[in-house]
This record gives structure tokens, sequence and C-alpha cells, in this order.
């Protein structure tokens, strides 16, 4: 892999930022793609496709902090899996959302403890919510805003037309509001009722 990037990316300090990126994040992005696919080539195929599009948007990913940019690897290892197991024909249900584990392998942005906890029951009910939405409601709100895909590029995986994006990305952020305006977004306990 990283004669891959050496010889795929001309602009040094491109290069050196992709050779960190790799050599920091590696273990993450196999054990994300081990969750979807069980074979070790494979994976080495999703984590090689991973790069090339991390690659193709490194303006966009060069100014993240590191927590973000796990977010965004991880985000983009999961697309690319399952756009994979879509490929050979393989349907199963995936959960949304990091592991408990991969959250507490990274340090938190300089939050006070009081914003820790609260993101992180922020992640969790967002975590929950999406885990509601159907397989292209996911797709289509991970892609949109947090791998920052344009529309010609999420019609590309969806099989639709650009202009369709517009109404699904609308249809499926009401959906996910709804669900998460059925949970406890504020954290105070429903045991009052």
């Amino acid at each position: 892999m990283i004669a891959f990037i050496c010889m795929t990316v001309q602009d040094p300090d491109d290069k050196e930022y992709m050779l960190w990126i790799y050599e920091e994040f590696q273990n993450l992005m196999f054990y994300t793609a081990k969750k979807y696919i069980n074979d070790q080539m494979t994976c080495e195929d999703i984590v090689h496709e991973c790069i090339v599009k991390l690659i193709q948007k490194i303006d966009v990913i060069r100014g993240k902090e590191r927590c973000i940019l796990a977010g965004y690897i991880v985000s983009t290892i999961r697309n690319v899996s399952i756009n994979h197991l879509k490929r050979e024909g393989v349907r199963q249900k995936h959960t949304v959302g990091f592991d408990e584990e991969i959250i507490e392998q990274f340090p938190s942005c300089e939050l006070s403890l009081e914003e820790m906890l609260l993101a992180k029951e922020k992640s969790f009910l967002i975590s929950l919510a999406m885990g509601q939405l159907s397989e292209v409601e996911r797709l289509l709100l991970e892609g949109k805003y947090i791998l920052e895909y344009s529309d010609d590029e999420l019609a590309k995986q969806l099989d639709c037309k650009p202009g369709s994006i517009r109404m699904k990305l609308t249809r499926a952020r009401r959906h996910a509001l709804s669900i998460l305006s059925q949970m406890d977004w504020k954290g105070e306990g429903d045991d009052d009722q």
C-alpha cells in the first residue's frame, strides 16, 4: 500500500500526508473492513479502494481534526465494504455507528467532562436513529454529510438520477428527525411520565 501511495500521489506534501494517514489509521481501516468481510485479501482490496477515495478527497480531509478524520475513514471503509457486498450480490443487515471501543481509542477534542457526556449521549441516540433508517437513507445521509459526496456521486451509488437525490435526502432527513424527536433527546428520563 505504501508503494501504491508513493507511486500515485505526485505532490510531496500530499504523499507525506497520505502515508501518515495510512500508518496512523491502518489498524482502524482493517478492523472496520473485517466487520463486513472475513476474507483478508478482500479486506486489503477494500482498504486499497478506501485509500484511492481518500486521495481523491485529500483537499477535504486535510483540514479535519484527528477524531473527525477517524470517523470519516470509518464511514468510507463502511461504504466501500457495503458497495462491495452489493456488487457481490450479498445483502445483510449492517449496524451503523461507532463501536464503543473505537470511540475510546481516540481522545476527545479538548471537551469538558459534561460536554463529552452530552456528545456521547447524542452520538448514541444518533447511532440508534441511524440504525432505524433504511440502508438507502443511511447511505444518503452518511454520503452527503460525512463523506461530503456530490449529488452525482450519490446518484451513481444508488443507481438513480442526480436530480432525485435532493428529494431523497429531504425524506431521509425528515425520517431521521422524526425518529430522534421520538427519543429522549435532551437526556431527561421518561420515568416521570
